[in-house]
């Protein structure tokens, strides 16, 4: 009875661990390629991250301000959305103010609903 107990455990821990490596290998990688994309991977910590396996596509939070310096984007830093592309192309929102002339201001607008296109075609969970 005992054997029998210890082999129930031990293929429920199998089991166990491998559908955490099922459900945690592809946020893993999605991490692993934004990290690669950024001035100081070793100072970062993601929230939020969803992979749709459907697309191959991953949105997310990412925060590189740990220790200072710049943000994922070149500018401040903070927390940071971000969308990896099913190519492996990583999109950081554009975090640029708006100002400058009207031409400059517009573009400034176009970068920015450009991404919350991607956004809202990448990144809708349901």
């Amino acid at each position: 009875m005992r054997v029998l107990v210890c082999l129930i455990a031990s293929i429920a821990a199998f089991v166990g661990l491998i559908a955490a490596w099922w459900f945690y290998w592809p946020v893993w990688q999605v991490e692993s390629r934004v990290k690669s994309r950024l001035a100081d991977p070793a100072a970062v910590h993601f929230s939020g991250v969803v992979y749709d396996k459907r697309t191959g596509t991953a949105c997310g939070y990412v925060n590189p301000m740990a220790q200072g310096g710049q943000g994922a984007n070149g500018g401040s830093g903070g927390k940071t959305h971000f969308i990896l592309m099913a190519d492996g192309d990583v999109r950081f929102d554009p975090k640029d103010p708006v100002r400058g002339s009207t031409l400059q201001q517009l573009e400034g607008l176009r970068k920015q609903a450009d991404y919350l296109a991607l956004a809202y075609a990448h990144c809708q969970r349901g």
